[in-house]
C-alpha cells in the first residue's frame, strides 16, 4: 500500500493538473475495505482511470491490455503506478499478479466491460473479473463514474476528442458501492449493483431540479436564428427566437386573462400546439393537453377532475369537434395571435438581444421546479374514467436528459413530430425534448397518414422517426418509406 518515490512524484505533479480540468465528487468512500480488494467500474472515457484515482483515497493498480501497456510513450508512467498488463489469450500471469497485489493489501481495478462504452450505456460484463476474485478470495467493490459521458474523452457525438468540453472544470461524481463477497459477485449481481449506483448518481444531479420553463428558455436561446420547427400542414417555419417571442407574448396575455393554475390545450401536433404549450409553461401555469379523440364523457370527466375553465384551441379545429365539452372560456389562437403582432415582435427582439439569465428574470421564471406539478396528462379511460397523471418538473427535465444521452442527436438531425402531445411519449420526445435540446422538428397532426408523413420525411430530409409500435405498423407495411 506504500507508494514508490516515482509514484509520489507523479501524483504530486499530476493531481493539480488534472484538477484544473475535472472536479471530482466522491461518494461512498467509507464503504471501502481496509485491505486489498477488486474494484469494478463502468468504462466511459479514456481518462476513467485518472478520474477514479482522484476519487479514491488510496493508490489503485489497474489491469490494462498489453497492447496499451507496451506503447512507448505510456509504458514508463504505467510501470511507475504498477499497472498489471494482461493478454486475452494468456491471462494466467495477470490473474496471478493481481491476486498477489490484492493479498498485499492493494486495490486492483479491472474494467469488466472490456471496452469503452460507445452509447453511454453499460455494456455486457465479461467473466474475467470472477477468476481474479475467486483466485484471490477478495471482496469486490462496484463503482460508478457519472457524468463523464459527453466529456471531451467520451464517444458522445460519434467521435473522441473532436468536440469542445461542456464546462471547465468538468464536474464528475464517483460512487463506490458496498463490498460483495467473491462468491456473491456473479455477473447479474455486479451488473445490478452498478445500475443501482448509476441511478443513485443520476438522482444526485442538481440540474434535475430546474424549472421546465427555464430549461426551455435556455434551450431556445442557443442558436436563436436556427429553425426550431416546420409545420407540415402549411409549411411555415419558426426560428427558435421567433418561437420564443410568440410564446412569450401569449404567456403575458395568459397571465392577465387566466387566473386558474391549469390551462387546457385542445390542438393536434402543429405550430399552434407547440406555441400554446410553451406559452402556458412560461406563464407559470400547467398545460393540460386533452385527448380530443376519446369522446365527450371522458373529456367532461377530465375537465372536472382538473378544474379546467380555460382552453386554448383554434376556430377551424373547433368546427371539427362538434361534440367536445368546451370549458367556460376558449382562446382561439388563429384570432388571438394576429392581434398580438407588435408584442410578438417586441419579445422576439428581446429574446435575441437579452442574455438568457436576464430574459428569465424578466419573465419571473423560477429557477427550480423540483417536484412541483409541470404537466397534467390523462389516460385514455379504457379501464374506467380517465385518470390524471401529474408530471413534475423533475420528471420532465429528467426524461429529456435521459433521452438526450440515449439518442445522442447531431446538429443536423431532425424529427418528424407526428405523435399527439396528449401522449406522454409524444409530449416528451417531440415537444419538450426538441425545445430544450435544440433539435429541429417537422410537425404533422396524424401519425397514421403514412404517405403524407413519408413525403415530409423525404422533403425535409428528416433523420428521426419516433413513435410507438402501433404507429410503426403503417410504415412497415408500405413502400412509401
Amino acid at each position: 500500500m506504500m507508494m514508490s518515490a516515482g509514484e509520489r512524484a507523479l501524483h504530486f505533479l499530476g493531481r493539480p493538473l488534472v484538477r484544473c480540468f475535472y472536479r471530482v465528487r466522491s461518494l461512498g468512500t467509507e464503504c471501502l475495505p481496509n485491505g486489498g480488494f477488486l474494484l469494478l467500474p463502468n468504462h466511459i472515457t479514456w481518462v476513467d482511470a485518472i478520474v477514479l484515482q482522484l476519487a479514491c483515497p488510496r493508490p489503485i493498480r489497474y489491469i490494462i491490455d498489453r497492447e496499451f501497456y507496451d506503447k512507448p510513450f505510456l509504458r514508463p508512467f504505467l510501470r511507475i503506478v504498477r499497472c498489471i498488463p494482461i493478454e486475452p489469450r494468456h491471462s494466467r500471469s495477470a490473474i496471478r499478479a493481481a491476486s498477489e497485489q490484492i493479498a498485499a493489501g492493494e486495490i486492483v481495478c479491472l474494467f469488466p466491460e472490456g471496452q469503452l462504452e460507445r452509447a453511454g450505456t453499460l455494456l455486457r460484463l465479461r467473466r474475467g473479473y470472477e477468476l481474479i476474485a475467486h483466485h484471490a478470495k477478495a471482496p469486490v467493490v462496484p463503482v460508478w463514474l457519472d457524468r463523464l459521458w459527453g466529456s471531451f474523452f467520451s464517444f458522445q457525438g460519434g467521435k473522441f476528442f473532436r468536440k469542445w468540453p461542456k464546462e471547465i472544470p468538468y464536474r464528475v461524481t464517483v460512487a463506490f458501492g458496498k463490498p460483495l463477497g467473491a462468491e456473491a459477485a456473479d455477473i447479474p449481481t455486479v451488473r445490478e449493483e452498478l445500475l443501482k449506483l448509476g441511478e443513485f448518481c443520476y438522482s444526485q444531479r442538481h440540474n434535475l431540479d430546474r424549472h421546465l420553463a427555464e430549461a426551455c428558455v435556455r434551450g431556445l436561446k442557443r442558436r436563436p436564428f436556427a429553425t426550431a420547427m416546420i409545420d407540415g400542414i402549411d409549411q411555415s417555419k419558426l426560428s427558435r427566437a421567433k418561437l420564443l417571442g410568440a410564446a412569450t407574448a401569449l404567456s403575458r396575455s395568459l397571465q392577465k386573462q387566466c387566473p386558474d393554475p391549469r390551462v387546457a390545450i385542445v390542438l393536434p401536433a402543429g405550430k399552434g400546439a407547440v406555441v400554446a404549450n410553451l406559452a402556458v409553461t412560461l406563464a407559470g401555469k400547467i398545460p393540460v393537453d386533452l385527448n380530443f379523440t376519446m369522446g365527450r364523457s371522458a373529456n367532461e370527466s377530465a375537465c372536472q377532475r382538473a378544474e379546467l375553465r380555460t382552453a386554448i384551441s383554434a376556430a377551424q379545429f373547433m368546427e371539427r369537434l362538434k361534440d367536445f365539452p368546451w370549458p367556460e372560456r376558449v382562446l382561439k389562437l388563429d384570432e388571438l395571435m394576429p392581434r398580438m403582432k407588435s408584442q410578438i415582435v417586441l419579445w422576439w427582439l428581446m429574446s435575441i438581444l437579452l442574455p438568457a439569465r436576464l430574459f428569465i428574470r424578466l419573465l419571473q421564471i423560477q429557477k427550480k421546479g423540483g417536484h412541483a406539478e409541470a404537466l397534467l396528462l390523462f389516460t385514455s379511460g379504457s379501464s374506467g374514467e380517465p385518470k390524471g397523471v401529474v408530471l413534475s418538473h423533475r420528471n420532465m427535465v429528467g426524461n429529456v436528459s435521459q433521452f438526450r444521452e440515449l439518442l445522442d442527436a447531431k446538429k443536423d438531425d431532425a424529427i418528424l413530430a407526428a405523435l399527439p402531445f396528449f401522449h406522454t411519449f409524444g409530449s416528451t420526445v417531440t415537444l419538450w425534448y426538441p425545445l430544450i435540446e435544440g433539435v429541429r422538428i417537422v410537425t404533422y397532426p396524424n401519425p397514421l397518414e403514412v404517405a403524407k408523413n413519408a413525403a415530409l420525411i423525404k422533403k425535409y430530409k428528416l433523420t428521426l422517426l419516433l413513435a410507438t409500435p402501433t404507429f410503426f405498423r403503417g410504415p412497415l407495411q408500405t413502400k412509401s418509406l
